[in-house]
């Protein structure tokens, strides 16, 4: 298997799945990272296994063989697979039986369809949210004044509201009990606004659609807030520290699947997260706030996908 192992530095930089095997028994010789990942089998344990073991319909490895002693080749084909672990998910597969320096080998690749499912969801997200967005500013527009307090572009309120609502909350807090917790997102991919290559259409659809994931992902009670070109600051009224800590995963997953068209290129959306709460001595929201200021810097320091809380 000499040849075979020279082939693994080739096999790991292909962007799908891919396997290869014995056609006698499914046994794996080489798999690739992204393999070892879908399969959630570490490489070392995918080189003991066979292909079949990986099969939860066992009579799938039956007409798989059967398939490819007639034809030679499988292309494309909806089916599922089980991971290491047994969880099972949908793949599309591919595979080949060829002869490489004389020896049998059965080439096997598969791509998780359930990528595909979640893009199209996301898409349809996408479009839900700018729709919802433009919805926002043209209901404003049609009322004939947009207040101080609003921020056109995107439909949350401004930081003057924001404070205002975070004194009462803190208030509140003190006389009833309860948390009060405060999230900043910061975007750090954002396009720059060059009037002579851009109209500034990626700038506004990604600041919209950030605004519109963080009104999305926030119940009635918060209070979103853009807080600078590419700042929101959401209030979390009767939410702990670990409550706002999810917030701001489901947020960062979520923006990871957006993406925008800058200068004829596509981009992926990317921001980072600082987090804050309520002290049980403090009487106004200020120390909170300032607390969520050097979170922020802190995770913008990190860079992309960084959260930090500082309680």
């Amino acid at each position: 298997m000499v040849t075979l192992q020279a082939f693994q530095p080739l096999i790991d930089t292909v962007q799908g799945s891919l396997l290869l095997a014995s056609p006698e028994d499914g046994r794996i010789y080489c798999a690739n990272q992204l393999a070892c990942i879908l399969l959630a089998s570490p490489h070392s344990e995918l080189l003991k296994s066979s292909v079949y073991d990986f099969l939860p319909d066992k009579t799938e490895a039956y007409n798989i063989c059967r398939e490819l002693a007639g034809n030679n080749m499988i292309y494309n084909r909806g089916m599922q697979l089980s991971t290491g672990g047994g969880r099972m998910f949908d793949v599309q597969l591919s595979a080949r039986r060829i002869l490489l320096d004389q020896v049998p080998l059965l080439v096997i690749s598969f791509s998780d369809r359930t990528e595909a499912k979640v893009l199209g969801q996301l898409l349809d997200f996408e479009r839900q949210l700018v729709e919802r967005s433009l919805s926002i500013v043209k209901t404003l527009k049609e009322e004939g004044r947009q207040s101080e307090d609003e921020d056109k572009l995107t439909g949350v309120v401004g930081m003057h509201r924001l404070m205002s609502s975070a004194h009462a909350e803190t208030s509140r807090a003190k006389r009833y009990g309860g948390n009060l917790s405060s999230l900043a997102l910061e975007l750090v991919n954002i396009p720059e606004m060059v009037p002579r290559e851009d109209d500034g259409s990626a700038y506004s659809h990604l600041i919209r659609l950030a605004g519109s994931l963080c009104l999305q992902s926030s119940r009635d009670s918060d209070l979103v807030a853009r807080r600078s070109a590419n700042t929101f600051v959401i209030l979390l009224p009767q939410t702990p520290i670990g409550g706002a800590h999810e917030m701001g995963r489901r947020l960062i997953k979520s923006l990871r699947q957006l993406t925008f068209l800058y200068q004829g290129a596509e981009n992926q959306a990317a921001a980072c997260i600082g987090i804050s709460t309520l002290r049980p001595e403090e009487t106004s929201p200020a120390p909170m706030l300032e607390r969520l200021e050097d979170a922020l810097a802190k995770a913008r320091a990190g860079g992309a996908n960084y959260i930090i809380e500082l309680p």
